[in-house]
């Protein structure tokens, strides 16, 4: 009789935001594209890095209950989420996963996609932006794609991918990419940064 193998062991490290598998660490999203040379941290101050931070956590908030009425927030980055809370009562989601590290155990990397989840009643993957447009945020987004594909059991490049841009003046935009060489340079990136890539 065969034996089934082992589960694996996935964790993802919040405060240092490492990923690993049988307590190996493994390459992540943010980490891959900046060692291909896709983003570059120089330009990153501790505000927008604040400020990113902020919005993500008062988002999610918002997506798990947790924030009944937006309105009630005091902080100094609530236009931001205005914004992302005018967007989501007309998109009207329906999120699978908020935040959740996804794990490829075959290329053996991670990432956590902001979310995933239907709009208009495709799957779709989802990151939200409150600082400048980013060459990396299309190939980002295909790489959560591919991250999160097999729990919704599609292939990659038939999930939506949008950016969510957020303004202080509490406007925000729903930015669809869909060039599908998207996917070519990121299997690139990952096949730059996995061992088994």
């Amino acid at each position: 009789m065969l034996k089934a193998a082992p589960t694996p062991v996935l964790r993802f490290d919040k405060a240092d935001h490492e990923y690993f598998i049988n307590d190996v660490k493994v390459p992540h999203i943010t980490g891959m594209l900046e060692a291909t040379g896709w983003i570059d941290d120089t330009w990153w101050t501790e505000e927008s890095c604040e400020r990113g931070t902020m919005v993500h956590r008062l988002a999610a908030d918002y997506d798990l209950g947790a924030i009944p009425d937006p309105r009630s927030v005091e902080c100094i980055y609530k236009g931001w989420f205005l914004a992302y809370v005018a967007l989501m009562r007309v998109v009207r989601p329906q999120w699978k996963d908020i935040e959740t590290a996804l794990f490829d155990l075959v290329r053996r990397w991670g990432g956590r996609p902001d979310r995933v989840g239907k709009l208009w009643g495709a799957w779709a993957v989802v990151d939200l932006k409150t600082g400048q447009p980013s060459p990396a945020t299309p190939i980002q987004l295909a790489l959560q794609a591919i991250l999160a594909a097999p729990e919704v059991g599609l292939p990659p490049t038939a999930m939506l991918r949008y950016e969510v841009r957020l303004r202080a003046t509490g406007k925000g935009t729903l930015i669809e990419h869909r060039d599908p060489n998207d996917f070519q340079k990121a299997y690139e990136v990952i096949g730059k940064c996995c061992t088994h890539g």
